[in-house]
């Protein structure tokens, strides 16, 4: 017994905070080292797929096998207007509708526009894809898509180091794309989304995953140490 309980206690821990997810002050940096960047195809892409990634919090295979013409309106039951949503197949072969907020919307005109195509996304071919190789028609690979947002997330890392920030670059040069479904999940959970919805939105087959988004006390412990800390020095 007391061999396994020293085998246990030498074996790497797992995660126990989920720690693969940008704080809200890393992704206003990434925002903003992504709209300084030079004007380029690989860049326009980029403008739209960071963002794209982050609102809907779609898996790399989801993200590459999406196509314009699974996206439909609906009508707003409550309101005029229509929400734009997008059918996606997930794990398990299960499809589940992710909506697109406007601001998605608005990139994904611009991205088109860019790429030659109709900026109004239901009037392009239905099979054109979402996400885009260099030459706009042909879908990009998993591989492409992975490797194009592991170079922007070194380039952010190079950006952080210039400026002395050395902890704070570690995370963007671990970064990589499942990091971006991570952030969204606890995003909208620190925003107080429901964590049913937020299950709804990821394609969790079971709520107890999604519950890591809603449910971390550390940070708050953190607070309450390093306050207690702070009195007990003055």
């Amino acid at each position: 017994a007391k061999l396994s309980m020293r085998l246990v206690a030498d074996q790497e821990p797992e995660d126990i905070e989920l720690t693969r997810v940008f704080s809200v002050g890393q992704w206003d940096f990434l925002m903003a080292h992504l709209a300084s960047m030079e004007t380029s195809d690989h860049t326009r892409r980029l403008q739209f797929a960071i963002p794209f990634a982050h609102a809907t919090g779609l898996r790399l295979s989801e993200l590459v096998d999406a196509t314009l013409g699974r996206l439909y309106t609906m009508p707003v039951r409550e309101g005029t207007g229509v929400r734009w949503m997008l059918k996606v197949l997930g794990k398990g072969a299960k499809w589940r509708a992710v909506p697109i907020p406007k601001r998605i919307l608005i990139l994904l005109g611009n991205y088109l526009a860019h790429r030659n195509l109709d900026p109004d996304p239901l009037a392009n071919p239905l099979d054109t894809p979402i996400l885009a190789r260099i030459n706009g028609t042909d879908p990009i690979s998993a591989s492409g898509l992975y490797k194009a947002f592991r170079t922007f997330f070194q380039e952010a890392a190079h950006a952080l180091h210039a400026l002395g920030k050395k902890h704070e670059a570690s995370a963007f040069e671990r970064a990589s794309v499942h990091w971006l479904r991570h952030t969204c999940g606890s995003h909208m959970g620190s925003s107080g989304v429901p964590v049913n919805l937020i299950q709804k939105l990821l394609g969790h087959a079971s709520v107890a995953t999604t519950s890591i988004y809603t449910e971390s006390d550390s940070e708050r412990l953190w607070q309450e140490v390093t306050d207690l800390e702070e009195n007990r020095a003055r």
